[in-house]
């Protein structure tokens, strides 16, 4: 008689944006503590992920996985950096499979540093590489000089409809300890956001695992054809939404089939 699998009891979540937002400070502010390093001479760091774990985070009990991405710039000014990071997201989307699946993606992006990166990171994560499966929420930080913080959003939330960035909840947030009510007010509300839209089934990346003939006809230079048909949906995505050059897309594209 076959085993039931084990049911993965927790919540996935991914942290995106482009490098400088504020994610690691984002992931301390969620945990209360300092787990994840921060700092501008962190560069190489942010171009990989790592997972945090945060038991019992949920009133039911259930674990909090926090997925700390790399940061991902305009792909025409850094391609080759752009093309690293699109490798090592190809691997996460194959690690949130192995875990069960994505609950909820958190766009993080700093006060004053709204660039044409806006866009396209919001389309690679959200629309590209999920399909508008998984939910979606914006976190912005640097908000400690506002005196009531949420009145940012009511006078910028209007440029986010422009560049077509759409999610479905949002917090504006400090993450700086020595503004201690707002620090506070930050974290429960960043806390109540996630358990809000946190989606109760986790969504699948559908990144197919590799087998052993994919892989032999792969060697052999025989693309398995339905790998082909995904390339060239996923490079008439990022060439089509988010700006890329038709070669760089081509990279991208295989990168994410056949890494």
């Amino acid at each position: 008689m076959a085993k039931n699998k084990s049911v993965i009891h927790a919540k996935n979540i991914v942290i995106f944006g482009a490098m400088g937002a504020g994610k690691s400070s984002l992931i301390n502010l969620i945990a209360d503590q300092s787990i994840a390093k921060t700092g501008s001479n962190l560069r190489r760091c942010t171009l990989t992920w790592t997972k945090y774990v945060l038991p019992q985070f949920f009133d039911d009990g259930m674990q909090c996985n926090i997925f700390d991405t790399m940061g991902i710039e305009n792909p025409e000014l850094e391609p080759y950096e752009y093309h690293r990071s699109i490798k090592n997201a190809s691997r996460l989307l194959r690690e949130l499979d192995a875990c069960g699946g994505t609950s909820l993606l958190v766009y993080c992006v700093q006060k004053g540093r709204d660039s044409g990166a806006l866009r396209s990171n919001y389309q690679l994560f959200h629309e590209v590489l999920y399909q508008r499966r998984v939910p979606i929420v914006m976190v912005v930080t640097g908000l400690e000089d506002e005196d009531v913080m949420e009145e940012w959003w009511g006078r910028n939330h209007e440029s986010f409809k422009v560049s077509q960035v759409v999610v479905e909840g949002h917090v504006c947030a400090t993450t700086l300890k020595d503004e201690d009510k707002k620090y506070r007010e930050s974290m429960e509300a960043v806390h109540e956001l996630i358990r809000k839209h946190a989606a109760t089934t986790p969504v699948s990346g559908e990144w197919k695992q590799e087998g052993i003939v994919s892989a032999f006809t792969r060697w052999f230079r025989q693309p398995d054809p339905e790998d082909k048909k995904l390339q060239d949906k996923l490079q008439k995505d990022l060439e089509g939404q988010c700006g890329m050059k038709k070669e760089l897309a081509l990279k991208v594209a295989k990168a994410f089939v056949y890494t």
